[in-house]
């Protein structure tokens, strides 16, 4: 009987997303979560204008956006920025669930948008319905 060598689940990532959160905690608590999805976190950020550099230079699969951000642009505002190059699936995940965030927010093509606090299963099912996985 042949044996296959069992493989580290790491080896087999093939799924690369970005987080743009200004909160060090959330951003690395989102790594992880998408980490246990079999997810690759190809770049974090804290800003719209770093977030918009980033996505056109790694083309992720997934981008994980909180609205409030560092600096003069919001995630929604990098958001339409990034719309003009690519129609990358992006979850808004953001403490603002006031009438003017959301519907700013359901502007944006092919996002979804959650309220803090998010769990692991709401994440997952966020992403999943973006991907189609």
């Amino acid at each position: 009987m042949l044996k296959v060598p069992k493989q580290n689940k790491m080896e087999h990532i093939s799924k690369k997303v970005i987080i743009v959160e200004d909160n060090l905690i959330l951003s690395v608590m989102y790594e992880n979560m998408m980490k246990q999805m079999v997810f690759k976190t190809v770049g974090e950020v804290q800003d719209g204008i770093s977030a918009v550099k980033l996505i056109r230079k790694y083309a992720p699969d997934v981008v994980i956006m909180d609205v409030m951000l560092e600096g003069e642009m919001d995630g929604i505002s990098a958001a339409h920025q990034v719309r003009e190059f690519t129609d990358v699936p992006i979850l808004f995940i953001t403490g603002n669930s006031d009438d003017q965030t959301v519907e700013r927010a359901k502007r944006v093509s092919n996002s979804k948008f959650l309220v803090k606090p998010i769990s692991e299963s709401k994440l997952k099912d966020a992403v999943n319905k973006l991907v189609g996985d």
